[in-house]
């Protein structure tokens, strides 16, 4: 029982800092500020591919993609 609390631990750890990571760079790429996309190294961009479609924070590669809800 006990190596299942730890391991749920760094599960639980993990997941609040990927979020938190996550969080922080849509910050920076909302206020305009450049960020590099963590595995490729290009350029994180805020998109919208068509009116009424989902907002996407992205590089081109699309190795860093994160599809933002916004209500309307």
């Amino acid at each position: 029982m006990a190596l299942d609390s730890k391991l749920f631990s760094q599960l639980q750890k993990n997941s609040s800092d990927s979020f938190h990571r996550q969080k922080s760079l849509i910050k920076k790429v909302m206020a305009g500020k450049k960020s590099a996309c963590p595995v490729c190294g290009q350029t994180i961009a805020l998109a919208q591919a068509k009116a009424g479609e989902k907002l996407t924070v992205s590089c081109k590669k699309g190795c860093t993609d994160i599809e933002l809800d916004v209500e309307q």
